[in-house]
């Protein structure tokens, strides 16, 4: 049963589309994370830019 559920997905218009969108979601999925982790590093260094300005240890700005 589940072989044949598994071929009418590949072999059906209905199947191939749904996969075709299955994996335009996962090429989203991983470009967003690899944005993510370079976007909270940036977050990061921002907020401890203000904090160190707050508490009067004024440097020059990282970015």
């Amino acid at each position: 049963m589940l072989l044949d559920t598994m071929k009418r997905l590949f072999v059906e218009e209905d199947g191939m589309e749904m996969v075709e969108w299955a994996i335009v979601g996962v090429v989203f999925a991983v470009a967003a994370a690899a944005f993510w982790t370079r976007l909270s590093g940036e977050i990061n260094t921002s907020l401890q830019d203000v904090e160190n300005a707050v508490a009067g240890n004024v440097a020059a700005p990282t970015s």
